[in-house]
């Protein structure tokens, strides 16, 4: 969908343990958003209320992992219904004083004409916020994010589907940080941070994963007024219970959690301020981690990079590393100017499915540029909404990978945005290539890299949204993506998706919209023929902010 016609709030990530885990990180943003409503000004609490009707061609949903469901190879298609869709929610925001963040949720009931079985109902989240315990010592950040949507790279309807609701695709991200800031003098700073994040995959057969992450740090980048040192620590462990359900993979030295895995990085890097707008960055380190087969593995860590900001509106920053996978790479480019911004990152590390779920998305370092992005302030005036706009377009330009493994990831992502005098044109690339790190042995059943050593994916999105009125704007989006994997199985994946609606502002609190979708998915799975996805579905919705 365009990202300017996305205009609930959404959650996208993953899910808590029941029994064994309360939702702390929940439970402490909500504690500290409620507490800020009480003592200041600046708090906004909305209570929300969203009513959708939709009509579909085809209204089934993706099933478990891709290709619409456990192996794969049919038709996925169901007929015609009705579905109303009556969401009550509440929105709070603040940005000032000790406490900052956002919060959202949605309690989505979706009842389908055609068909009872298939009604549901469920919370959908997304926040984040972080409070100022000290000031400017100790500081507490915390995130949470519960939605339903099939994460696999393959799966058949796409990102962020209205209709992708299937109870086995609810996940929930939970991350809780206590970070110590200090400095020494005026240009020597430091930090020390412990991050607790925990996702439950559900019914997905795929691991719940944990992870607890140490990280210091302290710099000085003019001990000579040209030269300066920092020095950098980070120590993470993960650990996963063994995949759920009867097809679920068991124990095993695999490249995913399961009996802990453990990675350490040290780096000291050496700062030369040429000029005033360019910086030079020498680095030397060690790196040592155990994700894959032949266990434990430790190398040096030498490279170089640099910081360039010529003008307020461009920055270009560059990092090359002999990392103990290979090189590893950091380019991100930002441009802007009066009616034109551009954006491009190039990047290849070692990653996982948490880390591209944590926070929503609120943690991607291209959020905060696009986020107050002038262009895209003026577009979307209300920040919640502005919010949901950026998330939806780096999931896009990101991608979702469906693993309980890690892997190596080398992403291309870039945009440009031009804004004419009624309206905002924007095209997005995308390019993807991970590569799994270890065996799959112990891997479940629906998991990306059970059956595949390498996957990769493109995506590529035209999107215009043009004002008809200061209250009315007509928004329209097409998108191409195409998927393959490859290893002991082979399989592919192309989707088209077309986009056109109206919003329009009812009142002084409500809003309307009228939309038409198309969308296509064809594939062949581990070559037992092509699989089949085709849907028209028109939505009418109001929303109401009080």
């Amino acid at each position: 969908m365009d990202m300017a016609m996305d205009m609930a709030p959404r959650a996208a990530s993953r899910r808590p343990d029941a029994g064994r885990r309360p939702a702390l990180p929940l439970l402490a943003a909500a504690v500290m958003l409620g507490s800020g409503a009480a003592a200041a000004q600046t708090t906004i609490v909305s209570p929300t209320f969203d009513a959708r009707l939709t009509w579909t061609d085809n209204a089934s949903a993706s099933g478990l992992g891709g290709f619409g469901g456990l192996g794969g190879g049919r038709s996925d298609r169901r007929g015609a219904d009705w579905i109303l869709e009556l969401s009550p929610g509440i929105s709070m925001s603040r940005d000032s004083g000790r406490l900052s963040g956002t919060l959202s949720a949605n309690f989505r009931n979706l009842m389908y004409a055609s068909s009872a079985d298939d009604n549901t109902s469920y919370l959908a989240l997304a926040g984040n916020g972080t409070f100022e315990a000290i000031e400017d010592m100790l500081f507490i950040d915390a995130d949470a994010s519960i939605s339903r949507n099939n994460l696999s790279v393959f799966s058949t309807r796409g990102p962020n589907d209205e209709l992708d609701v299937s109870s086995d695709n609810e996940t929930r991200v939970f991350s809780l940080s206590p970070r110590f800031q200090f400095r020494i003098g005026n240009d020597t700073r430091g930090s020390l941070q412990y991050r607790w994040r925990w996702a439950d995959s559900g019914a997905s057969r795929l691991a719940d994963q944990n992870e607890s992450q140490w990280s210091a740090q302290i710099s000085n980048t003019q001990i000579t007024g040209i030269f300066g040192l920092g020095l950098d620590y980070n120590r993470s462990s993960g650990d996963s219970d063994n995949a759920s359900g009867a097809l679920g993979g068991g124990p095993g030295s695999g490249s995913g959690l399961r009996g802990g895995k453990t990675r350490e990085i040290a780096r000291a890097t050496l700062y030369a301020k040429v000029t005033p707008e360019f910086r030079l960055r020498g680095i030397v380190g060690r790196e040592s981690n155990d994700y894959g087969s032949r266990g434990e593995q430790s190398s040096t860590v030498t490279g170089g990079g640099f910081d360039w900001n010529p003008t307020n509106r461009t920055a270009i920053s560059g990092t090359v590393e002999r990392r103990i996978f290979g090189r590893g790479y950091d380019f991100s480019f930002q441009h802007r100017l009066a009616r034109t911004t551009l954006f491009a990152s190039f990047r290849r590390d070692i990653q996982s499915s948490l880390d591209l779920v944590a926070g929503g998305g609120l943690l991607d370092p291209l959020f905060q540029p696009l986020f107050n992005d002038p262009l895209l302030v003026a577009l979307y005036r209300d920040p919640l909404v502005r919010r949901d706009a950026v998330l939806l377009l780096l999931r896009r330009l990101r991608g979702d990978v469906l693993t309980n493994a890690y892997f190596v990831s080398r992403d291309f992502s870039g945009g440009v945005t031009y804004s004419l005098p009624r309206g905002v044109l924007s095209l997005t690339l995308s390019r993807s290539e991970n590569t799994r790190l270890g065996s799959a042995e112990g891997l479940g059943p629906v998991d990306d890299f059970r059956n595949f050593n390498d996957v990769k994916s493109k995506t590529v999105t035209l999107s215009y949204s043009h004002r008809l009125t200061p209250q009315t704007s007509l928004s329209t989006s097409v998108s191409r993506s195409n998927s393959e994997g490859s290893g002991a199985a082979a399989a592919d994946s192309q989707r088209t998706s077309f986009v056109i609606g109206l919003s329009s502002s009812l009142g002084p609190k409500t809003s309307g919209s009228l939309q038409y979708r198309h969308q296509r998915s064809d594939g062949d799975s581990f070559g037992s023929g092509t699989n089949d996805f085709t849907e028209n579905a028109v939505t009418a919705s109001v929303g109401m902010r009080f």
